[in-house]
């Protein structure tokens, strides 16, 4: 019965925290699994902002002891890597166990290219103290 309650608690967080309005983003990466363990994985990323510090949730399976790792950690997130340190549930030995991985991030948010700068008709682009302005008899600028 405990088990079930505790099932549906996780499960309405889970829910609660899916009304943000951040995107996610997934990652697949190598885990060194402390105790001498290495595990290959997948995370998904609560944001995709790149160059920030994010949550991930992911499983992972271990090499050495042939089992399942669901995980939960804190990762920064890059536009293309992602580095985590994860707390894990190693399932066939029953004990939780810490990582810390590096993989490749996919879903992540390019930045937006940087528009030129809109050039001001009244300076002198040519540095000669000519702007090619006119003040007109209406007292108007005409420039050239």
């Amino acid at each position: 019965m405990k088990k079930h309650i505790s099932s549906f608690v996780f499960a309405a967080i889970l829910a609660v925290g899916g009304t943000a309005h951040a995107e996610p983003s997934f990652g697949f990466g190598l885990t060194y699994v402390f105790g001498g363990d290495w595990a290959v994985g997948v995370r998904v990323f609560h944001d995709d902002e790149p160059e920030s510090a994010v949550l991930a949730l992911g499983v992972d399976y271990k090499f050495g002891s042939g089992s399942f790792r669901p995980t939960v950690g804190a990762a920064y997130l890059d536009e293309d890597f992602y580095l985590d340190f994860s707390l894990g549930y190693d399932i066939r030995a029953q004990a939780l166990d810490y990582g810390l991985g590096l993989g490749a991030a996919f879903e992540t948010e390019t930045p937006a290219a940087a528009s030129p700068p809109t050039p001001d008709p009244t300076t002198d682009p040519t540095g000669d103290g000519d702007t090619g302005c006119v003040l007109t008899g209406g007292h108007a600028l005409a420039c050239d």
